[in-house]
């Protein structure tokens, strides 16, 4: 018989509470937006910038580094479904698109996020021409699908839908959810996205369930 180390109950309840940063990414995600506010569309004129950054450019770049952390703790709570997803035995090529999804999400976030806090120092600089601040005012307010996110959503469909390793409700909203995300509809979805990882992090934190045993050997027929 085996006794658990103090390193092994660390590491358990780690393990166990890691998915509530998914209420964390997303109140963080939230308060950074709420902070920044009203923010320039791709289409205002280039004249009209500086005046928004002399008056907003506290706001931007707080908001911004709230964006940053938040992405961050968006990248341990995609870890910790991956990891609870592996102890449940998903297919590999689940496991697969949950981790490509996550690393490509969080390169998008950490970049938009470092963006605003680039513009709210390029935006009260008077040496930048308005027009160049306006050529990174396009890019960090017009965007499409990333994919990340969707391809998450997706994988945690799979996972719930076809092999039952997640509940039925967070499997179908993810699917709705993952579809959502390649429509029209993309940015609504996405705001919706952080709010299920904030549910979807307190339950799998109340009720992490039982891993799934792995064999250590597989047994080979011969002959």
């Amino acid at each position: 018989m085996t006794l658990p180390t103090s390193l092994d109950r660390r590491g358990a309840a780690l393990d166990r509470f890691a998915p509530l940063s998914g209420v964390l990414f997303a109140g963080l995600t939230l308060g950074g937006n709420l902070l920044i506010g009203p923010f320039p569309e791709g289409s205002t004129p280039a004249g009209d910038l500086p005046a928004y950054y002399d008056t907003h450019a506290g706001h931007v770049t707080a908001g911004g580094y709230l964006a940053l952390v938040g992405a961050i703790l968006g990248a341990v709570f995609g870890v910790s479904v991956w990891s609870r997803l592996r102890d449940r035995s998903a297919p590999p090529i689940v496991l697969g698109a949950v981790l490509v999804g996550v690393a490509v999400q969080t390169v998008v976030a950490l970049q938009n996020a470092a963006t605003c806090v680039l513009l709210a120092e390029l935006g009260r600089d008077p040496h930048v021409d308005p027009g160049a601040l306006q050529a990174w005012q396009i890019g960090a307010s017009q965007f499409g699908p990333t994919g990340g996110f969707g391809l998450v959503l997706l994988a945690i469909a799979a996972a719930g839908i076809a092999f039952r390793l997640v509940p039925g409700w967070l499997a179908w909203a993810a699917l709705l959810l993952g579809i959502a995300q390649f429509t029209p509809v993309g940015f609504l979805a996405s705001l919706l996205v952080t709010a299920l990882a904030a549910v979807a992090g307190i339950v799998l934190a109340v009720r992490p369930g039982a891993p799934v045993p792995r064999a250590d050997s597989i047994a080979l027929r011969v002959g």
